[in-house]
C-alpha cells in the first residue's frame, strides 16, 4: 500500500539534504481507495521560553522534520495529527532544541502506548512503519528515526526504534515490496555512482509499471536540510491539451482555482 524511499542527496556536496520521495495510493485489499493520498508530512516542533510577563510566550527554537508513515493510514495519519499539538507546545526555562533523537524517542514511547491499544482492535490492519527525519540542530548532521512494531520474545509484537545516520546507509525504504524495490534502488544508485535522485526514478517507475498493484497514484517529493521540512510539486511536459509544462502536486495540476488563493499565489518549489 505504500513505497517509500529517504535518501541523501549530493548534489550539492556543500549542502547535503535528505530526499524522499513516496507513492499516493492507498488500497483497501487489492482495490484501490485513495489516488491521492499524502504520505509525507511536515512535522513541526516549537519550544518556548518565558517572556519578560513571565508566561511562555517567546519561541526559542523552532524546526521542521519529516514525518513519513507506511502501513496503515489510519494509524499514520491519526499519529501525525495526535502529536503535533504536543511537538508544537513545548515549554522550557531556558532556550532549549530538542535533538532528531529526543523527538524520535519521544514519538517511539506515544506509539508504543496506541498501538497495544490498536493491535488488540484492528489487529494486523495496524501494522505500520515511520520515519522521522531531517537535520539535527543539536548534533548538526542529517539523520533518521525509524519506528516499526516487530515480534519481541514471546511471539508479541513492541514497538522496535533505531536512529540511521546515512554514514553506512544508502537509503532507507519503508513499504510493500520492500526486497524487490530495494534492489532496485541499490543497483540503480550503484551505476549512477552517487546517490542523487536515482530513488525517485526508481519509485516513478515502479508506480507507472503497474508490477506492484499495492504502489500508484503518483510520486510526492520532499526535502529536509538544516532550514527544515520542505514539499516539492512535480513539474512534467503537459499532455493535454499537448506543450508546454504542468505543476502538478499528488498528481492533480495546480492551477487556476488551486494555484491562487484569494490574491495570495500557492509558492511551492518544483522539480522535474
Amino acid at each position: 500500500m505504500t513505497a517509500i524511499a529517504i535518501w541523501r542527496n549530493t548534489e550539492n556536496p556543500d549542502h547535503p539534504t535528505l530526499w524522499a520521495v513516496a507513492d499516493s495510493l492507498v488500497s483497501r485489499g487489492p482495490a484501490p481507495l485513495i489516488g491521492d493520498a499524502a504520505k509525507l508530512f511536515m512535522l513541526p516542533v516549537t519550544c518556548r521560553v518565558p517572556g519578560p510577563e513571565g508566561f511562555f510566550s517567546e519561541i526559542c527554537s523552532n524546526h521542521s522534520y519529516g514525518y513519513a508513515f507506511a502501513g496503515s493510514t489510519l494509524v499514520g495519519q491519526n499519529t501525525y495529527l495526535a502529536l503535533v499539538p504536543l511537538l508544537t507546545n513545548l515549554i522550557h526555562r531556558e532556550p532549549y532544541s530538542p535533538s532528531l533523537t529526543e523527538v524520535g524517542e519521544y514519538i517511539a514511547n506515544y506509539l508504543s502506548a496506541t498501538f497495544d491499544d490498536l493491535r488488540v482492535t484492528m489487529g494486523r490492519d495496524a501494522m505500520f512503519e515511520v520515519a522521522i527525519f531531517g537535520w539535527c540542530p543539536v548534533q548538526q548532521t542529517l539523520g533518521l528515526f525509524r519506528i516499526r512494531p516487530v515480534i519481541q520474545q514471546g511471539g508479541m509484537y513492541g514497538i522496535e526504534s533505531s536512529y540511521v545516520d546515512f554514514s553506512n546507509e544508502q537509503f532507507v525504504y519503508l513499504g510493500d515490496y520492500s526486497r524487490e524495490i530495494s534492489e532496485l534502488i541499490t543497483a540503480a544508485i550503484d551505476a549512477e555512482g552517487t546517490t542523487t535522485r536515482a530513488p525517485k526514478r526508481v519509485i516513478g517507475q515502479c508506480i507507472g509499471s503497474g508490477d506492484y498493484p499495492s504502489v500508484g497514484g503518483d510520486i510526492q517529493l520532499a526535502v529536509a536540510d538544516r532550514f527544515g521540512f520542505k514539499p516539492y510539486m512535480l513539474y512534467r511536459p503537459r499532455i493535454q491539451p499537448p506543450g508546454g509544462v504542468e505543476i502538478t502536486y499528488l498528481g492533480r495540476v495546480i492551477e487556476d482555482e488551486f494555484l491562487h488563493l484569494g490574491s495570495a499565489l500557492v509558492s511551492i518549489p518544483s522539480l522535474p
